[in-house]
């Protein structure tokens, strides 16, 4: 409720506004304080968030690079399998060549060994017809020997011809076992020919096998170069993205340090605020008091309209400059209470309860006041007989309208 606050000047009336001023500048301190506190937290964990990000950037980049690095090695891995693929396409096509001279070399062999087997056999064939010619000749050497008794002359020259005949056939005979050893030399070069063929066409196909394994392994190595191409790309953009958020992160932790030095700022010159409506408080109220202070609670003297509670009679008490006024706060429960001036109503009533004083109803209470003392005025208290004896006549502000009925058997 209002406090009487004496004459201390136009300045105490604002005192209970000054007062509230003071308690929202501690409110708005303690508010400003909290959010200090908050966006420091705030800055902490952004900061915090920023180092996290900058840590896994390091780890994508550095994760980038091994993946790069790895698509060049398996980028040059599958350019030297392309190449041993296709220099085993070409030992393959070597190969089959070498195998395709080979088979022709041993179907010449076979031709050549089918050839002499062919003069083998005629040889043999003149042979067999030397060796008859010389058994007709060693009959015709025995029947010329039985006619040699005939003729000398005759079984010389069949004789002669006889052993010509011999030297013939075993010439022929010697000429046929070498023509059958050829054949056979001949037969056993076209068979290892033949083999030598197999054996070349074999190492063909395993060539080809070899060429298209490899082909197949730079295919394989080809692919895996380009999946770890893409790999390096999507780690790459990984790495961007997260220098980004990074980038956001310190961009957030900058605005949240910022906003928590403003914060600081503010929540400091709230304080000082604070502090100043403090020291002007504890400049003219002080608080609760055992006898009168003569200093406020800043150390200075008391001054005009400073206040205190005295906790020995429990009465307000406000200082005019040169004494201390007692003021019981108590207005209800005071049955003695005393005004120290005249009491100005300032152009409101006051309630009793039932009845209402107002400025009109003072004013004809004074003039009726003037009329006299009213304790001695003979005032009716109840119905009164008036004799009239004659007309009743009246003017002013004192004549009372009347009608009068039934006097003397008629109504005027």
């Amino acid at each position: 409720m209002p406090i009487y606050r004496g004459d201390g000047g136009s300045g105490d009336a604002t005192t209970d506004a000054y007062a509230s001023q003071v308690a929202l500048d501690a409110q708005t301190a303690t508010t400003k304080a909290n959010e200090a506190s908050n966006s420091a937290t705030a800055a902490a964990a952004s900061a915090t968030a920023a180092a996290s990000s900058a840590s896994g950037v390091a780890d994508d980049a550095s994760a980038a690079t091994t993946a790069a690095s790895n698509a060049a090695t398996s980028e040059t891995n599958a350019a030297a399998s392309a190449t041993a693929a296709a220099a085993s396409e070409t030992a393959a096509g070597t190969s089959e060549t070498n195998a395709g001279t080979s088979e022709t070399n041993a179907a010449t062999s076979a031709t050549s060994a089918s050839s002499s087997v062919t003069t083998a056999t005629t040889q043999a064939s003149a042979a067999s017809t030397s060796a008859t010619n010389a058994a007709s000749s060693a009959s015709a050497a025995s029947t010329s020997e039985t006619n040699a008794a005939s003729s000398a002359t005759t079984a010389s020259t069949a004789a002669t011809n006889a052993g010509t005949s011999e030297t013939n056939a075993a010439t022929s005979e010697s000429n046929a076992s070498t023509s059958e050893t050829n054949a056979a030399s001949s037969a056993s070069s076209a068979s290892t020919s033949a083999t030598n063929a197999a054996s070349s066409e074999t190492n063909a196909a395993s060539s080809a096998t070899s060429a298209a394994s490899s082909a197949s392994s730079a295919s394989t190595s080809a692919t895996n170069a380009a999946t770890s191409e893409t790999n390096a790309s999507t780690s790459e953009t990984n790495a961007a993205s997260s220098a980004s958020s990074a980038s956001t992160s310190a961009t957030n932790a900058a605005t949240s340090a910022t906003a928590a030095q403003t914060a600081q700022t503010a929540a400091e010159a709230a304080q000082t605020a604070a502090e100043a409506a403090q020291e002007a408080i504890d400049g003219f109220f002080l608080g609760a008091q055992a006898s009168n202070p003569t200093v406020d609670l800043n150390g200075n003297a008391v001054t005009a309209g400073d206040w205190y509670f005295n906790t020995g009679d429990n009465t307000t008490r406000i200082y005019d400059g040169s004494a201390w006024n007692t003021i019981n706060p108590d207005l209800i429960g005071d049955t003695t209470p005393q005004l120290g001036g005249t009491l100005d109503a300032n152009g409101n009533n006051i309630d009793m309860g039932v009845n209402v004083i107002t400025d009109p109803k003072v004013g004809q209470w004074e003039t009726a006041y003037g009329w006299g003392d009213h304790s001695t005025a003979g005032y009716l208290t109840g119905n009164q007989t008036i004799t009239l004896s004659g007309a009743i006549t009246g003017s002013g502000t004192t004549s009372i309208t009347t009608t009068l009925s039934n006097i003397d058997g008629g109504t005027y």
